[in-house]
């Protein structure tokens, strides 16, 4: 008995295009409206037509020639299909058997569902995911959004690496690791989750305030609800880096800050060790002594990968297998979440040696020992004073760029233990090329309050009393690939790019704002700044300097501005211009370099200098040879008959001193004082070199038997 068919009143009441075919023929049997007008044909016009020619594709004339070789089946896809109309339309496609159960079928229900509008939204809905996604990755802020319940939807690039995460939690969904590697990365985490948990008891908060990090970076962090649908949905946090020159920090985190403990440990912060290295330093410099610096970090990864509730567990092991790995003489800091810097007082790199070899051993234990770092391993930076660095931020920072060598040998070839370790030296940096030119403009064009740029101050010293009469400023700057630079390897490409204007802008205050600073705690010394060619040639040159002055509150007569020749011939009459509206200002000027060019008397006669200074190579020369010790007298005899002050520049050696003061400088600056170092080790240095002299002078005179 042969399988009844629907009625056509069944096939209606589906609201997509539906019909029925044979199953013997393989030919339409009916057809509802829908179908009639996505097919593009009257209904008494399709019956009888051929399945196959219904839906022109690949896919259904292989499943009705199935049907056809005696093996029926089904068919479910999604696909592209033109409509009567000739559109092309995204369709839900259902062929599929009609007949009781246990019979053989006796037609096909075909269905079709349009799903272009689901499509195109679907579409743009990934487009929109995907303009996010790059507008996320484009700003230079750290963004990280959470959902009501605290976990994590979404953060970018630029947040893993302020938080120094590793690379795995951009493909690895683990919240609580994340959370909690950011609690064990800032200055006061008790205080940190207190702020967190009164935002989050805070549904519609918005709110903007500043997380101290161990690693000393000062993060301003912004945060305000996500709505959808009028309903908040979550939390968006943004980071970015704080300039602690262009605002005043709350009293709490300025205590953070200057507290000197981390929280977890007890030991000192970065901040706290930056000053027990500058006393080191200066130690050192004194005894004639070396001193090394190691900068260690326990693998991220790794630790990422312990479970969340032993993780705790591990970093105590840790930090007490550094406490017992130390002896009284030496410090250990916390710089980060999993980093330490460990200061060795009159030690050499032969000298610290035994203490990075233990520190390596005790991570390549399989076995669970006195670190239990199974499956944790370390790397470690050196530096050593002086091969390394002359100042404490440089030490430091150079271990950490040593540090970040050993990471990445490590990562691409871990199984070389000596990967582990790196030593930072002092190497001669390669010529300048059109790529560091490009990092240059870049970090220029971002901003100079960027911490890429930086002054180190080196002071001068009355040749007769011996204190220090005045302090230069001098710029650095951080490249990205190749550390921190001097100045004679990127000023030419700040020249060649057009950037000097600019840089000599942020040099001046800078400067000055340091020294308004140091004035303010009792501290008052001239500065010395240098300015180029393309800042004095500048008309408003001087209306600029006397703005910064006034706005500084620093006195005229305690700046002095050096200036080399070229910058005097490159635009004579404006240099003059400026030169003379500085001078009434009361600004002191020095010609810089002098004594290596063909400076004629009229150029002394013609600018108001008010003193000259001996370039280096000069001074690098005397006592030693006899034509150079005749030319420094000349020139010091030349510049006394002008009415000038004389200075003398690279002074090294106590030899070298002896002759320049000798000869009638009355200053000089080199090595033999101070390296340039950074402002809080120049102060320091300076007031214990201030100390040190008022110690002599009070000292009563011994007794000739003595």
């Amino acid at each position: 008995m042969s399988t009844p068919l629907p009625d056509a009143g069944w096939l209606a009441a589906f609201d997509e295009p539906a019909w029925l075919v044979d199953a013997a023929q393989l030919t339409l049997l009916q057809a509802n409206p829908a179908a009639a007008v996505w097919l593009g044909q009257p209904l008494d016009q399709m019956v009888g037509r051929a399945a196959d020619e219904l839906l022109p594709s690949l896919e259904d004339a292989v499943f009705w020639a199935d049907v056809r070789a005696g093996r029926p089946g089904r068919l479910v896809s999604d696909t592209e299909l033109p409509r009567g109309d000739g559109q092309v339309a995204q369709i839900h496609r259902r062929i599929v058997p009609v007949a009781p159960q246990g019979e053989p079928a006796a037609c096909y229900l075909v269905t079709l569902r349009d799903r272009s509008a689901d499509s195109r939204v679907a579409r743009e809905r990934e487009t929109l995911l995907a303009e996010l996604r790059a507008t996320l990755e484009a700003t230079a802020d750290g963004i990280l959004v959470v959902d009501t319940a605290g976990r994590i939807r979404a953060f970018n690039r630029r947040f893993a690496a302020m938080w120094d995460l590793p690379a795995a939690v951009l493909t690895e969904q683990d919240d609580p690791a994340v959370l909690d590697w950011m609690r064990q990365s800032v200055l006061q985490p008790t205080d940190y989750q207190r702020r967190l948990d009164e935002i989050d008891g805070q549904l519609l908060l918005s709110a903007t305030d500043t997380v101290p990090l161990l690693n000393g970076t000062l993060l301003e962090r912004h945060t305000q609800p996500q709505w959808s649908a009028g309903r908040p949905i979550g939390r968006v946090y943004s980071f970015r880096p704080l300039h602690r020159g262009r605002a005043a920090l709350p009293r709490e985190e300025e205590a953070a800050l200057s507290s000197g403990e981390d929280e977890l440990t007890g030991w000192p912060n970065r901040s706290a060790l930056l000053t027990c290295l500058d006393e080191a330093v200066i130690r050192a410099r004194a005894s004639g002594q070396s001193l090394t610096v190691l900068c260690v970090e326990y693998d991220r990864q790794a630790l990422f990968a312990v479970d969340g509730n032993a993780r705790a567990r591990v970093m105590a092991d840790l930090i007490e297998g550094l406490r017992a790995h130390l002896n009284g003489s030496q410090r250990v800091a916390r710089l980060g979440a999993a980093r330490f810097a460990i200061l060795l007082p009159d030690a050499s790199e032969a000298r610290a040696a035994p203490l990075v070899q233990r520190l390596l051993d005790t991570a390549r234990r399989s076995a669970r020992g006195l670190l239990a770092t199974a499956g944790v391993p370390l790397q470690i930076g050196m530096a050593v004073y002086p091969q390394s660095g002359l100042g404490a931020e440089d030490l430091l920072q150079h271990a950490e760029q040593a540090l970040h060598r050993a990471q990445a040998q490590a990562g691409a070839d871990a199984a070389d233990p000596l990967a582990w370790l790196q030593v930072h030296q002092l190497t001669a940096q390669p010529l300048p090329d059109g790529r560091r030119q490009q990092r240059l403009e870049r970090a220029v064009h971002e901003g100079l309050a960027h911490p890429a740029f930086r002054l180190h101050y080196q002071p001068r010293v009355d040749s007769h009393t011996g204190q220090v009469q005045a302090v230069e400023a001098l710029l650095r700057w951080q490249d990205p690939e190749d550390g921190l630079l001097l100045p004679a390897l990127f000023l030419p490409l700040a020249e060649r790019a057009g950037l000097m204007g600019a840089l000599d802008d942020w040099v001046m205050e800078h400067a000055l704002r340091q020294a308004a600073t140091w004035r303010a705690a009792g501290w008052v010394q001239s500065l010395t700044v240098n300015v180029s060619a393309a800042a004095l040639c500048q008309p408003a040159y001087a209306r600029r300097v006397a703005a910064l002055l006034e706005a500084t509150g620093w006195p005229a007569r305690l700046l002095e501005l050096d200036l080399q020749e070229a910058a005097l011939q490159r635009d004579p009459e404006t240099a003059l211009y400026n030169l003379q509206a500085l001078q009434r200002l009361g600004v002191r000027l020095v010609l810089d370099d002098w004594g290596t060019g063909d400076c004629s008397l009229g150029l002394l006669r013609r600018y108001p200098f008010h003193a000259v200074k001996l370039d280096r190579s000069l001074i690098r020369q005397v006592p030693r040879q006899a034509a150079e010790n005749a030319m420094v007298q000349g020139l010091v005899s030349l510049a006394r008959a002008l009415g000038l002050q004389v200075l003398a520049e690279g002074v090294e050696h106590a030899s070298q001193r002896q002759f320049v003061t000798q000869a009638g400088c009355d200053g000089w600056q080199g090595l033999l004082a101070s390296a340039a170092l950074e402002a809080r080790a120049c102060e320091r240095g300076v007031l214990a070199r201030a100390a040190a002299l008022a110690q002599r002078v009070q000292a009563p005179p011994r007794a000739a038997n003595e």
